[in-house]
């Protein structure tokens, strides 16, 4: 007859109880006594039975009446020690039988009790296994606690040399990899705000970072972050003081012992950090990028952030661009990083700031300045990247405050697409640069990509157009609504008798409006310019492209969101008016 053992955990101070004897009366006691003691008992009336239980789940203590089975009871005791080294076995024995006892305590037995046991008897063997195991537990204990509190005292001693560092980037990787040690978890991220007193968190530094990991973020964005990604959040906090988060992950939870560790030592990296940065605001001066004349990420970063803070209070613009050196590809760029930052910067006002972001990319920072500021620095810097010019290779893409975004995040990312959309513009790809007007048209309208919509979807990518002429008339004008909405417009457009898209500009009721300029090119008598109708429109927060002949009223062309194709309609028609139509 045997009892089956209760499933679960046990809970700290309660034992798991074997007893195996021949005597039921004396099982019936042990499930009494220990069962109102709330520890889990099994009973067994058989050896096997209670041989097979050990091994299933090694008690903590064992009751075994050693004369079982002519004394084969005797093996049990060597059995459980053998499963469950810090088990206590009793020996459970008649007057007459104390060899046997004796024999038990040989092969390990804790102690002996003689004749039926009582139940004060079995409270007082378990107490004192009890207090045992208490006493066991609170070494251990004590021993982590000592081992951890020495390995704590060895990072805030690393984390206190960091506080002499001045770059502030450095430091992070520095916090992030000590974390790494300290928690045991191979992911660490570390968000601080982007700049002085910035609600905005930025990923200062990582360690194995998900791909979803965000560059920029609000605290809020970081919570939902965190538990998508199942990372465990540690804030950086020191008195009243917040310098951001840390935010730790992997293939385990943080352990206990170690989170206490972590909390610990969060509070000290706090403390470092901001030394780090009162450091680094301190030597601002000197933060310039060791291989070129720019600044440092870091600092853009900063500056960006209070620039984001004095337009958003004054409702002020001001501008951000990329700049990409070669192809995406791996290709080495064409030009040195050096020479790319001497010749930006001999281009730019002294307010303006370029950073260095890695090897292939710069940041710059346009202050006070609208997206006609911010696109005529960009036609001056990629006028000279053509062959043998300085920035051969370069791409740039611009973002205006608050058009393209109200956030440092979104403006970087905008910024970084249209470079890319620069560099993969259809200008560059079928180098329209050299050509003419007549030229460039002819070049469009034949090529097969275009014709059969095979590139990519995307509003800078020339899409294919055969319309009639008045529903291209209708198109221009909601065109030209789409530009005025964001203020200053600047149109450029081809001159042809009849209904065309001079005509559509002349007759848009917001012509008239202050910051609207209006551009009309004859080309009615140049050699293949016929039939040619062209339109470029630039507005502060983009630019629009319309190029295609007319045959028998049909507009047969296409239109795109290009920036660098509107600058090349531009110059071609500024070309044969003699005129300079922008800078």
């Amino acid at each position: 007859m045997s009892a089956p053992a209760s499933g679960g955990p046990v809970s700290r101070g309660r034992l798991r109880v074997l007893a195996v004897a021949s005597d039921e009366g004396v099982l019936n006691l042990f499930r009494t006594v220990f069962g109102e003691a709330g520890d889990e008992i099994r009973v067994h009336d058989n050896l096997a039975a209670g041989v097979a239980d050990a091994q299933n789940s090694p008690p903590d203590v064992a009751f075994v009446d050693v004369t079982m089975d002519q004394r084969a009871a005797l093996a049990l005791v060597h059995h459980v020690k053998a499963v469950a080294a810090d088990a206590e076995v009793f020996a459970l024995a008649r007057p007459e039988a104390l060899d046997a006892a004796s024999q038990a305590v040989s092969l390990g037995a804790t102690g002996v009790i003689v004749g039926p046991p009582s139940g004060d008897e079995l409270l007082s063997a378990a107490s004192a296994v009890r207090s045992r195991r208490a006493g066991a537990q609170l070494r251990a204990q004590l021993q982590g606690d000592n081992d951890a509190l020495r390995r704590a005292l060895g990072y805030v001693a690393r984390l206190a040399t960091l506080a002499d560092r001045t770059d502030g980037d450095d430091v992070g990787k520095a916090v992030v990899e000590l974390f790494r040690e300290a928690s045991g978890l191979p992911q660490v991220l570390l968000f601080l705000p982007s700049h002085e007193g910035a609600d905005e968190l930025r990923l200062s530094a990582s360690l194995q970072a998900p791909p979803s990991a965000p560059a920029f973020c609000d605290e809020m964005v970081l919570m939902r972050f965190a538990g998508q990604a199942g990372l465990e959040v540690v804030p950086l906090l020191a008195g009243r003081l917040s310098m951001g988060h840390l935010l730790l992950g992997g293939s385990r939870s943080l352990e206990p012992r170690l989170r206490q560790v972590v909390q610990s030592l969060a509070a000290q990296a706090t403390t470092t950090l901001l030394l780090a940065a009162e450091r680094e605001r301190a030597g601002r001066g000197t933060l310039k990028d060791g291989a070129t004349s720019a600044y440092t990420f870091a600092y853009f970063v900063d500056l960006a952030g209070r620039e984001i803070d004095k337009a958003r209070r004054h409702g002020r613009r001001f501008a951000l661009a990329t700049i990409a050196m070669g192809e995406p590809d791996g290709q080495e760029p064409l030009v040195r990083a050096v020479d790319v930052a001497d010749t930006v910067l001999a281009m730019v006002r002294d307010s303006d700031v370029l950073a260095r972001v890695d090897e292939r990319e710069f940041y710059l920072l346009l202050p006070e300045t609208g997206g006609f500021g911010a696109q005529s620095c960009r036609r001056r810097v990629l006028a000279m990247g053509g062959p043998g010019g300085k920035l051969r290779g370069v791409s740039m893409g611009v973002a205006t405050f608050p058009h393209d975004g109200a956030d440092l995040l979104r403006l970087l990312r905008m910024a970084k697409r249209r470079a890319d959309a620069s560099r993969d513009s259809v200008v560059s790809r079928l180098r329209l640069q050299r050509q003419t007007l007549a030229e460039l048209t002819d070049a469009l309208l034949w090529d097969v990509d275009i014709a059969q919509g095979k590139l990519p979807q995307s509003s800078e990518v020339p899409r294919a157009l055969e319309l009639p002429m008045v529903d291209v008339l209708s198109l221009v004008t909601a065109a030209l609504q789409q530009a005025t909405r964001g203020g200053a417009t600047a149109v450029v457009a081809a001159q042809r008798d009849g209904p065309g898209l001079a005509a559509a500009v002349r007759a848009f009721p917001g012509n008239n409006r202050e910051g609207f300029q209006s551009h009309f090119v004859d080309v009615r008598h140049r050699d293949g310019c016929e039939d040619i109708e062209a339109l470029a429109i630039v507005a502060e927060h983009g630019a629009y492209a319309l190029l295609g002949r007319v045959d028998h009223g049909k507009f047969h062309g296409l239109h795109a969101a290009d920036p660098l194709f509107a600058d090349l309609l531009v110059q071609r028609l500024g070309e044969l008016a003699g005129v300079r139509l922008m800078d």
